[in-house]
């Protein structure tokens, strides 16, 4: 599923990051495997009224006739993932959920200029473990009335804390084989965000 896909890193770079976490728990032993794999998302999720899957459907529905009315400075901040359905489905995808909230998946998005007239996001999807950082970092744009926020990663960059162990350029997609998401809806005072990724997957963010 390609919300899956570009939300988690591939079994190459997982296994590097196993590694680095190995050396880095032998390091420091007194630091607990729960304290590190902890995260607020659900404390975070438990406070904010969420929609369910069927009213997230009704508002992919209205969006697309209608459009979201989710406009460029209400996405500028830090999205922390939380669910993700594949297509199709009326289910949670349990395993993927579980691993992106386990790993601090987020999308970040800042407001970059290009050219005098050209505004553009700054994106950013990162999991972190720990002091692990995995970051994608490039480029996207709103298009359309929905809109669609299509994208592409330039850099790939692997970090334990401030250090940076792993930095590689990335290719460039062709313009009409890059990845996107249709925005659906935003909660009031953008609490959530939810989209469905260019391969089917429907994926809810909150707001960090």
């Amino acid at each position: 599923m390609m919300v899956v896909k570009f939300l988690l890193i591939d079994i190459s770079a997982l296994l590097l990051v196993v590694a680095f976490l190995l050396l880095f728990k032998r390091r420091n032993s007194q630091i607990s495997l729960f304290k590190l794999m902890s995260n607020d998302t659900t404390l975070d999720a438990e406070s904010v009224f969420l929609p369910d899957l069927n009213e997230l459907l009704d508002l992919e529905k209205h969006a697309r006739k209608n459009g979201s009315s989710i406009e460029f400075d209400s996405l500028i901040g830090l999205w922390k993932f939380l669910s993700v359905w594949k297509q199709d489905s009326d289910k949670e995808n349990v395993l993927a959920s579980s691993l992106l909230r386990i790993f601090s998946a987020s999308l970040e998005l800042r407001k970059e200029s290009f050219k005098e007239d050209q505004v553009k996001f700054r994106i950013v999807n990162s999991i972190q473990f720990g002091s692990l950082l995995i970051r994608f970092i490039g480029t996207g744009e709103l298009k359309g009335s929905q809109p669609l926020l299509p994208f592409f990663f330039e850099l790939i960059e692997l970090k334990l804390g401030d250090s940076v162990l792993f930095k590689r350029a990335l290719e460039i997609p062709d313009e009409k084989n890059r990845p996107f998401f249709a925005l659906i809806a935003m909660g009031d005072g953008g609490s959530w965000l939810s989209a469905r990724g260019r391969g089917g997957g429907l994926a809810l963010w909150l707001k960090d």
